[in-house]
């Protein structure tokens, strides 16, 4: 009997061996190869995002060029940049309790002084950069949504893909950015859930583009450089990451964006078209994109 209990234990000690892994050191930081940067703050203390989501209170700015109304998250390369040697660690407006946060040092994209049509704009290396808000953009939560970036590419190669924001853990869920996977061929594509990958336009690299996503309904609407570009697109939509991801599409992924963004407005809601006409009026006088209405 007491032979039986010790050759018992003994076993239970090797298996549990056997089972403990060592644990991956912490990836290095890419080495950067972008041009000078001009930094807009700098601090010595990189912040943490809650891990929860919920519904935050509107921006509210006074004299502010665009609706406010349901504007949820505002993100200038202009303003409220935190960061330290010029390596980005939170971004925010003044106004909005949400920030878009690195959660490591190697997820830092650079802040570049005369990016975009003489602007500031966050510089993602297409390796490891990648910022996270704790907000929510899953259909259940948020069933209108409407996405607007000023954004350029430093690659128009449809492999490997990259996506410029999302929210992606396999159904093809809410992002948008470069995809190999679109029946007309477009290098820009968004993820339409049921839909799968809806191609919007082709564009060049290193050009700067104002794009428009408006998820509502259980459609796809989009709109690039004011006019309209892919209209009633079939899209249902199942469940998703919790967090937004900026320049990638989360940890599932990544997907990570090679370029810069400029500006990123997302409201949780649908604008009127007059609404949407005097955000492009602003972005596109401010970023020299010249709009294409009809």
């Amino acid at each position: 009997m007491n032979r039986t209990i010790a050759w018992l234990v003994l076993v239970a000690v090797v298996a549990f061996a056997c089972q403990k892994k060592e644990e991956p050191a912490p990836a290095a930081a890419h080495p950067s190869t972008a041009p000078s940067v001009a930094t807009t703050a700098t601090t010595a203390t990189t912040t943490t995002a809650t891990a929860t989501t919920g519904t935050f209170s509107d921006v509210k700015l006074e004299g502010a060029p665009v609706p406010v109304s349901g504007l949820q998250l505002w993100l200038r390369g202009d303003y409220g940049v935190t960061a330290t040697e010029g390596k980005v660690t939170s971004w925010a407006v003044e106004g909005s309790s949400l920030k878009a946060e690195a959660k490591d040092p190697a997820e830092q994209p650079l802040i570049v002084a005369n990016a975009i049509n003489g602007k500031p704009a966050l510089r993602f290396d297409g390796d490891h950069n990648m910022l996270e808000a704790p907000m929510s953009i899953e259909a259940e939560s948020t069933p209108e949504l409407t996405v607007i970036s000023v954004w350029s590419s430093a690659t128009a190669d449809k492999n490997p893909l990259r996506k410029l924001y999302g929210a992606d853990d396999g159904g093809y869920d809410r992002a948008a950015g470069i995809d190999d996977r679109a029946s007309d061929g477009s290098n820009y594509t968004v993820f339409a859930g049921s839909g799968g990958v809806v191609g919007i336009f082709t564009f060049a690299a290193n050009t700067t583009n104002l794009t428009i996503e408006n998820y509502a309904n259980k459609k796809l609407n989009t709109w690039v450089n004011g006019a309209a570009a892919k209209s009633n697109i079939a899209a249902e939509y199942d469940h998703m990451l919790n967090h937004l991801y900026i320049g990638g599409t989360g940890h599932t992924y990544t997907e990570s964006w090679k370029g810069d963004l400029a500006e990123l407005l997302i409201y949780k809601r649908t604008l009127t078209d007059d609404e949407r006409k005097k955000v492009e009026d602003y972005l596109g006088a401010k970023y020299g994109v010249k709009l294409t209405r009809p």
